[in-house]
């Protein structure tokens, strides 16, 4: 899909490809995704590319501009839940769409968490 990359996390290096709003999971991150993309402009999102079918690649780095590894998430096979949410500072753990998109979005910086909802 799109061009892989390096990126880093505050860990190891990892490679990644980008994943536009037409790439789905057809799990519920593709309606978190779809949510943040809503309040976010520019955000961009890179999932993780893997070299065996077996190694885990639901993880995705999000960020705005070319700061692409602001929030990371982790989802369950498929972009199902429960969402890890992690940023510099936060970590969430859910299975609700809502608190996923908030973290997200406040991990991002944006004033629009898109649910209305504050961080606990």
């Amino acid at each position: 899909m799109g061009t892989a990359m390096l990126c880093v996390m505050g860990r190891a290096s990892c490679r990644t490809r980008s994943w536009g709003q037409g790439d789905l999971t057809g799990g519920l991150v593709d309606q978190v995704f779809t949510q943040v993309r809503q309040a976010v402009p520019g955000l961009a999102i890179e999932r993780l590319a893997v070299t065996r079918a077996s190694d885990d690649d639901n993880v995705y780095f999000l960020g705005v501009g070319a700061v692409l590894d602001r929030v990371q998430v982790d989802t369950g096979p498929g972009g199902q839940p429960p969402f890890l949410v992690e940023t510099g500072s936060c970590r969430v753990v859910t299975s609700e769409v809502a608190e996923a998109v908030a973290a997200v979005s406040a991990g991002l910086g944006s004033g629009d968490a898109g649910s209305g909802d504050d961080l606990p």
